[in-house]
């Protein structure tokens, strides 16, 4: 009865350690591409920009502004968001982290990063530690996807 015992341990630290491994290969902008799962796919052409704009304005709006042109909040401004080099908008002063990550925001980018901003961007100053629910997400990214010159396609 031992021996099953401490195979049932030793199968359920194995996985564990392979749980672990995925989870590293994750890590920041910085290191890693983030894919779009066919669910958030998905998700993202159903959103509701209604929905999407009032997570911006209830989460984001006492920071950010969508405005085309003008001065910045707390945090930068946000037209033309998607394509932009993080940490790279004129007249925002970025943490080191923010500008360092090197990463440009997409919707892959941006999806990973209000997931968990802090695993996204480790450093960051924004005071903000992410949006668990993919349909929040989704509504919110799809809504601020329009604010841009050239607004993305969504993933098909």
């Amino acid at each position: 009865m031992t021996v099953k015992i401490h195979r049932l341990g030793l199968a359920a630290a194995m996985l564990m350690i392979s749980g672990t491994l995925a989870a590293d290969a994750t890590g920041p902008l910085s290191q890693y591409q983030p894919p779009l799962s066919e669910s958030f796919k998905q998700q993202l052409r159903e959103a509701d920009l209604a929905a999407g704009e009032n997570t911006f304005m209830r989460k984001c709006s006492s920071c950010h502004d969508l405005k085309q042109e003008g001065g910045h909040g707390k945090g930068p401004h946000l037209w033309n968001l998607m394509g932009r080099k993080a940490g790279t908008v004129a007249g925002f002063e970025f943490s080191a982290a923010m500008r360092d990550s090197g990463h440009t925001w997409s919707i892959n980018a941006l999806n990973y990063y209000l997931t968990n901003t802090e695993q996204a961007i480790p450093g960051r100053l924004m005071d903000f530690r992410g949006i668990r629910r993919d349909a929040e997400r989704a509504n919110l990214i799809a809504f601020l996807s329009q604010f841009n010159d050239n607004p993305p396609a969504l993933p098909e």
